[in-house]
């Protein structure tokens, strides 16, 4: 009976792929038609994948992988980095001196490699000793089967390192997009949604001066009104987004506010990222305080979701929180942007989906900070010039660190925004010789 069983699975499930296999074994006789077998080789494999009976006949991905696919993955190396703050932003409150991230180089048998970038250097050690034996020999366009090896289906709350794989494994993302892009001779901003407006737009951006270098804290809000000027005159963004909430010292934190607008008049908008540094009675008193600065955004005043809500409701200045969990959100109607990274989660497709998912809640985005170098920055980059989800300008660090690791001259934002070169995959290479100048030992 068992026999029967598998007999009748197994005859089942060819009657169903047959069709599958056909359509490839067609498409493999067109030649050289690249965009459109990479699309169907992609289609394909996550086709395969997610009708559950492989399982039963395992040797059905290696002989899909080697038919349909022209690349396969030979090499995955992740190299950690700590690269210094610039020193022209020395005076600005960090509290770091170096960024910490983590490269990634994929190599194919075809002579195609990819580039990626996440978060802090820890992520290094799960890449090459988890997802690499994982990844060598899979067809880097197969993002959905390569995800599959490397990270778990679900997210368990408890299991807190599962965020740290998933982090992780956005370098492995970046790097196997880069690569799609350079087989279909395309920049990534036409593979994942097209040109959407001219640049993608960046706020400038900025920290409070270091009270030890001004004394005391009333030097604080005139030093941050200067950079707010210069960094607006430079970049020409529209936005000046800044921090506050560092000091202990409420006072501080409004006359900054107020400086910051003085100095930049009415015509740009300014918001201010508080990181949760507030109780609920110093951000009413601090919202108080500051109607007349006419501020765009708060972003997390405070640590509880239901009390930003009552914030908005209360006050009418927008807010945002870094909470991607949408099931979270949803019972606060009056929060109004999620703001995520494209490394806490996990890489662009995964990106998109939330962009797509918020958009359906009602909720704005944009894309935050993370100390990026110049292969996450490109990634932004693409990400907001081709998405409709992201139209007020996305933070950014980029140019905070001493040296982006890339080739050429630096991608910064100016007139408001940056257009990546129309260059296939990311449009960046990386500097190997500055790779190893802030490899971590």
């Amino acid at each position: 009976m068992v026999e029967f069983g598998r007999d009748y699975l197994l005859t089942a499930w060819w009657i169903a792929a047959a069709p599958i296999f056909a359509t490839a074994l067609a498409f493999s006789l067109l030649g050289d038609a690249r965009p459109h077998r990479s699309s169907l080789t992609e289609i394909l494999t996550n086709t395969i994948v997610a009708r559950g009976p492989l399982q039963s006949v395992p040797a059905t991905v290696d002989l899909l992988n080697s038919w349909s696919h022209p690349l396969k993955i030979t090499s995955v190396k992740a190299t950690p980095v700590l690269v210094p703050i610039s020193k022209s932003h020395g005076e600005l409150w960090v509290r770091r001196t170096h960024i910490d991230r983590t490269i990634v180089e994929i190599e194919t048998d075809a002579g195609i490699s990819g580039v990626g970038e996440t978060r802090c250097v820890w992520a290094a050690e799960i890449i090459n000793n988890k997802f690499a034996p994982q990844l060598i020999g899979l067809p880097p366009l197969a993002r959905g089967l390569m995800r599959s090896r490397c990270l778990t289906r679900g997210f368990d709350y408890g299991f807190p390192e599962y965020q740290m794989e998933r982090s992780a494994y956005a370098a492995v993302d970046l790097a196997a997009w880069d690569i799609a892009g350079k087989y279909a001779d395309l920049p990534l901003y036409e593979m994942i949604g097209g040109l959407q407006r001219d640049k993608a737009p960046f706020v400038a951006y900025g920290y409070p001066a270091n009270p030890e270098l001004c004394g005391t804290t009333r030097g604080v809000p005139s030093r941050l009104a200067d950079w707010a000027a210069e960094a607006v005159e430079l970049t020409g963004a529209t936005y000046f987004e800044f921090k506050i909430g560092r000091c202990n010292d409420l006072q501080c934190d409004i006359d900054t506010v107020h400086a910051v607008r003085e100095a930049l008049g009415h015509k740009t908008e300014i918001g201010v990222d508080v990181n949760m540094a507030y109780s609920s009675e110093a951000a009413t008193y601090f919202l108080d305080r500051t109607r007349s600065a006419g501020i765009s955004n708060v972003e997390e005043p405070v640590a509880s979701l239901s009390e930003m809500d009552r914030l908005r409701a209360d006050y009418g200045i927008p807010i945002s929180s870094h909470c991607t969990n949408l099931d979270a959100i949803k019972p606060y109607p009056n929060i109004d942007a999620v703001i995520p990274d494209i490394s806490l989660l996990g890489g662009i497709d995964s990106t998109l989906e939330l962009l797509a998912a918020a958009r359906a809640l009602g909720k704005r985005c944009w894309l935050r900070s993370m100390w990026e170098l110049g292969v996450a920055f490109a990634a932004m980059c693409h990400l907001g010039i081709s998405r409709p989800e992201l139209s007020r300008p996305a933070q950014s660090l980029a140019g905070f660190a001493e040296d982006d690791l890339i080739d050429g001259q630096p991608w910064r934002v100016r007139d408001g925004g940056v257009r990546p070169p129309d260059r296939p995959g990311l449009g960046v290479e990386l500097n190997h010789r500055a790779l190893a100048k802030y490899k971590v030992a």
